[in-house]
């Protein structure tokens, strides 16, 4: 029998995944719902976003977590590019010969080259981590959990709170940086390594009220980040002063940094939150197995242009109505899971080729 793997972790993968949808609706890219909805819905969107914000650093702690005494395999670099490289050629060639999308030479050339990856900031970003890993792995194995942690605290006070109490620092970091990820890492070894639920803290504690702990530190500092957010707002809307507005903008763009110490402490929390879960779904693997191509697909400079403008939810629209909330969260469950439907396809039509490869190859050898 085939044995099926804990499921925590896959579902989170899932939900992060949700998450970055949304985010993007609201914040980046094509949707920017956050600077086209006034009153209560904007008040809404902003809380939303800000409760979310820890999807990045979810999946680079997730990396850390399995990655750390895993050996470095080439073949998952091969395997990741071409993920990329077969979306890009695919929805490119779409794009030209069915819906004629004005491309330049420039951009054709883009598409053709492997290592190109257009708008996949964090693809590029998580590939130098995975090819650094063996090295950032020996010196995780070497270190104490004393050193370990000491570790853990001066990369905090370098990269997070520095970087946040002072806009020209030389530990320069916006949560967009490698060496961000690398942090990320290290503190998602350090989880694996030595469990909250063996720390002296929480050993007493079950698993229901680590869960309850962690999702209030979750929300608490979500709403904190978001309370923030409102009060650097209302600086920058009544005042005048030149200190006073640097002052409001600088913690508005803060809030939506991925480094910042409210940020790290949510993305923490939230990743503990499902280290309490322990179940086994078949279905939750297998949907989470495609749940990269999400990212992939909609990130596409093409796909962005097209998607929210189908979906109605693009730059340059202004809403009003209520319903708009609704849509958001519809059309990010509606767009997951067809993105994922399209993996799992190309997943099924690869199989497919390789079983016909094999059975060719079979005919061709001399009974």
């Amino acid at each position: 029998m085939t044995k099926v793997r804990e499921s925590n972790f896959e579902l989170m993968r899932i939900i992060s995944m949700f998450f970055i949808v949304i985010y993007h609706m609201i914040i980046s890219t094509g949707g920017k719902l956050i600077n086209y909805t006034v009153g209560l819905d904007n008040l809404f969107l902003s809380f939303i976003s800000l409760l979310i914000i820890v999807h990045v650093n979810s999946f680079v702690l997730i990396t850390g977590y399995f990655q750390y005494n895993k050996k470095f395999n080439i073949k998952k670099v091969f395997s990741l590019v071409g993920m990329v490289y077969f979306y890009k050629v695919l929805i490119g060639a779409i794009a030209y010969f069915i819906f004629h999308y004005d491309y330049t030479y420039l951009d054709i050339i883009k598409i053709l080259s492997p290592l190109d990856f257009g708008n996949l900031w964090f693809f590029g970003i998580y590939l130098a981590l995975y090819l650094i890993s063996p090295y950032l792995n020996r010196l995780i194995k070497n270190l104490t959990q004393k050193e370990h942690r000491r570790l853990i605290i001066m990369l905090l006070i370098m990269y997070s709170l520095i970087t946040t109490l002072s806009v020209q620092s030389i530990f320069n970091n916006t949560g967009f940086t490698l060496v961000h990820f690398v942090m990320l890492y290290i503190i998602g070894a350090y989880l694996k390594k030595y469990p909250v639920s063996q720390n002296l803290h929480f050993m007493n504690y079950s698993n229901k009220k680590r869960f309850f702990i962690f999702l209030t530190i979750f929300l608490v500092a979500g709403t904190f980040n978001f309370l923030l957010y409102n009060f650097a707002d209302q600086l920058v809307n009544m005042s005048s002063n030149e200190v006073i507005l640097y002052i409001g903008n600088s913690i508005k763009n803060d809030c939506f940094y991925y480094q910042t110490p409210l940020v790290m402490i949510q993305s923490i929390s939230y990743f503990l939150l499902f280290e309490t879960f322990s179940f086994k779904s078949k279905i939750i693997n297998r949907i989470s197995q495609s749940i990269f191509a999400v990212y992939i697909i909609t990130e596409n400079v093409v796909v962005v242009d097209y998607l929210y403008k189908f979906l109605k939810i693009d730059i340059g629209r202004e809403i009003y109505s209520h319903s708009i909330i609704l849509r958001m969260f519809i059309c990010s469950v509606i767009v997951l899971l067809v993105c994922v439907v399209i993996d799992m396809v190309k997943k099924f039509i690869c199989f497919l080729l390789k079983k016909l490869v094999l059975i060719f190859k079979r005919h061709l050898q001399p009974s």
